[in-house]
């Protein structure tokens, strides 16, 4: 008997290591993914507090890459995160002004982003 449940177990247990190691490197994509978000999340709110208005074009291109980065590292945890990181790159990216209206409806702004990136932690 324990000659055949050995012969059952044996590829069972490798099955559940495989299992296991995915399960780890998703984990860490997504850590990575959300570690991404919040840098470019906090890089962009210290941008608006402390330019008073005043626009820097270099550092509107260094958030675009944060953002573009983050929407890159996001493809692991949720795919429509994903493609809402990339219009906010090109938020940034853009000379032309983005209405209220447009990134409300593209879910960009910094409510929506925060929801989506506790939803994640929260494993939603």
């Amino acid at each position: 008997m324990n000659g055949i449940a050995s012969v059952f177990l044996g590829p069972l247990q490798g099955l559940l290591s495989t299992f296991q190691s995915e399960r780890h490197y998703k984990d860490d994509k997504k850590d990575e993914a959300l570690n991404a978000i919040h840098k470019a999340l906090l890089e962009t709110k210290k941008y608006i507090e402390l330019s008073n208005g005043v626009e820097d074009r270099e550092k509107e291109y260094e958030l675009a890459q944060l953002w573009a980065g983050a929407s890159v590292k996001s493809r692991h945890a949720n795919q429509e995160l994903m493609e809402r990181l990339r219009d906010k790159s090109k938020y940034w990216a853009d000379t032309i002004e983005w209405s209220r209206e447009e990134v409300l409806e593209k879910k960009i702004d910094f409510e929506s982003i925060e929801k989506q990136i506790n939803e994640l932690l929260n494993g939603s």
